[in-house]
């Protein structure tokens, strides 16, 4: 069980690994959304479901 716990919250498709992946101006329109919670800017859904793919399936 303790080694469940210390891989918790690994390998996540946060912040850090948003800001390392996306453009600039995308990561800043996304942090955005997270932080207000508006909806999701269709302009940049595209670019941010490519990133998360790539880095699943990595």
């Amino acid at each position: 069980m303790k080694n469940n716990i210390k891989a918790f919250g690994e390998n996540v498709f946060g912040l850090p690994v948003m800001e390392e992946r996306l453009s600039a101006p995308t990561f800043e329109k996304l942090k955005r959304t997270i932080d207000v919670g508006t909806e999701l800017d269709a302009s940049i859904a595209d670019e941010v479901a490519e990133a998360m793919k790539e880095w699943a399936m990595e």
